[in-house]
């Protein structure tokens, strides 16, 4: 060729019609790998087999409903367990750690004793006089709701009724803000609620008002006055007739008893068993009109109610070794007659709620304690009385007591330490406004001190001058001095020195007013031990002398 390429002939054919090109193969898709046959189980049973099936369903089902009710049991058995030992129920209004709801001012809880016949009452009075209107208060069965208007606005005042054990312990864990209780706060109540105060003085522990337990029989029941060691062995069954107690009476005794839950081992009852049981044929009923109207149809029964009980005779009392004591007005106020109980409302002094603080305070004020003389308990409002010596009182004493009137409330004094109490700290103030208002001359007052029996005569007559000094050094702050301080040690009992309860009410002060112009030193007696001045033992002159630093504390 020309252009100098090798002469290769050509397919023209194939040029110009080329052949299809070759088809790829189809590949089919994978299979999944095939799944594991399950196996079928033959459902059709027999008799027996459908028998099995059912008693093991009905074992399942029965262990699950023992399970159940043994839940239950156990939950109602720990409810009734907390009502008994008064706890407050946790519920959404009294919520552990949770603050309070809005709409409520304040909750209190304690005694229920105090619920519907003191504290509704005092709650209500309290609202009307902080401009709550329409006060009303709802009544269930552990709850009391006091709610009122203001501002268009309505607020609540919740109170629960438990025990006093159940209030502190409840404030403790802050689902309250103010406790009710009929009786002193105990020392390990106290220290679990060291964070909110001291609830052993005045500024926590506020006294509403004096409650007193009578010993009740019968209108046709002859006897009038009851030792309180028989008393205790009547409620112990150990005495069963009452010609065990009187030759003028006969009969199987009939027992009928306030139902106190909780609050019923610091009752008056409880505490004269101590560790004894009551026995079963013991009635108890839920309120005290109760047991007067048990006690009114019953002419061999004998009951133990509060006052404000009618249609029945309360006894006298008699403890061991001190003088019979009934339940009038002065006794009560000072506390000389051995059932008196004081009421109390614990609020916190540090960081404690405002409203609780301010109807704590209203309680105790003139308002509050005319509402509570209202409720027929006795109200810690002073004045005062002539009174008639007993006839076995020191020959000087009764001098005394013929030219002088008696002032209705004894100082006492805290377990183991020289220091007035807080219902004294209160009573000493009040004092002061009752002298300075009736424009009463400092030297008509005569402070007169009191010692239980333990040790040597002369020991108990040094302590108490040292108690009588310690108010007299009271006054003395407060801008009075007064005219006469005075021991009288161990004479004069109003309670039992056979137990520690009788013991610290024989450790007290009792203040006198002398006729004017002052006290006749003369007429404080010529039986007593002289001075060389002529002046009876334990009586000092001249403003009370102030405590030497390691003297030791007087206990007798």
């Amino acid at each position: 060729m020309a252009d100098g390429r090798d002469d290769v002939p050509y397919d023209w054919d194939k040029v110009i019609n080329p052949s299809p090109p070759k088809r790829l193969k189809k590949q089919s898709p994978r299979k999944a790998p095939a799944l594991p046959k399950v196996p079928r189980f033959n459902l059709k049973l027999d008799v027996l087999g459908w028998l099995m099936a059912v008693t093991s369903l009905i074992i399942v089902v029965g262990i699950i409903v023992l399970f159940y009710m043994s839940w239950l049991f156990q939950a109602e058995g720990q409810r009734v367990a907390s009502q008994d030992q008064g706890q407050i129920p946790i519920t959404e209004d009294f919520a552990a750690g949770q603050p309070k709801p809005k709409d409520v001012l304040f909750r209190i809880g304690g005694a229920s004793s105090m619920g519907p016949n003191v504290m509704m009452d005092l709650v209500s009075a309290w609202m009307r006089a902080r401009g709550y209107t329409s006060v009303r208060a709802d009544q269930g069965d552990k709850l009391i709701e006091v709610s009122g208007s203001r501002a268009g606005k309505t607020a609540r005042v919740l109170i629960a009724l438990g025990s006093s054990h159940g209030g502190f312990e409840a404030l403790t864990q802050q689902r309250l803000e103010a406790v009710m209780s009929s009786r002193q706060v105990l020392p390990g109540e106290a220290d679990r609620l060291s964070a909110l105060g001291n609830f052993t003085n005045a500024s926590s522990e506020k006294i509403i008002g004096l409650d007193a337990s009578l010993v009740v029989v019968n209108r046709n029941n002859p006897i009038n006055r009851i030792d309180t060691e028989v008393l205790g062995r009547i409620l112990s069954g150990e005495f069963t007739d009452w010609n065990q107690v009187s030759k003028d009476m006969s009969g199987r005794i009939s027992i009928k008893l306030e139902s106190l839950g909780a609050d019923f081992g610091s009752s008056p009852a409880g505490r004269l068993l101590g560790d004894r049981e009551p026995p079963e044929t013991v009635t108890f009923l839920d309120a005290p009109a109760g047991v007067a109207d048990a006690v009114s149809r019953d002419e061999k029964a004998i009951g133990i109610t509060r006052r404000g009980t009618g249609g029945v005779k309360a006894l006298a009392l008699n403890e061991r070794n001190a003088r019979s004591v009934g339940a009038d007005d002065f006794s009560i106020s000072t506390e000389t007659y051995t059932f008196t109980e004081r009421l109390f409302v614990y609020v916190g002094s540090s960081g404690g709620d405002p409203n609780a603080r301010d109807f704590a305070d209203f309680v105790t004020s003139q308002a509050g304690q005319e509402l509570v003389a209202r409720m027929g308990i006795t109200p810690l409002r002073l004045r005062a009385v002539k009174v008639l010596t007993p006839p076995d009182a020191p020959g000087d004493y009764r001098t005394f007591g013929r030219f002088a009137e008696r002032m209705n409330f004894d100082i006492r004094f805290y377990d183991g330490a020289n220091q007035p109490d807080s219902r004294a700290e209160e009573d000493l103030k009040r004092f002061v406004a009752f002298i300075n208002k009736n424009q009463i001359d400092k030297r008509r007052i005569a402070v007169l001190g009191f010692a239980d029996n333990v040790g040597a005569r002369a020991t108990n007559i040094g302590l108490a001058q040292s108690r009588a000094e310690t108010v007299a050094l009271a006054l003395q702050g407060l801008g009075v001095t007064p005219g006469i301080v005075r021991s009288y040690g161990d004479s004069l009992p109003v309670g039992s020195n056979s137990d520690e309860r009788g013991r610290m009410r024989n450790r007290r002060v009792e203040i006198w007013l002398c006729a004017p112009p002052a006290c006749p030193l003369i007429n404080l007696g010529a039986e007593a031990e002289a001075t060389t001045r002529g002046i009876p033992a334990g009586v000092r002159l001249g403003p009370p002398r102030p405590p030497v630093e390691g003297e030791p504390v007087p206990k007798g």
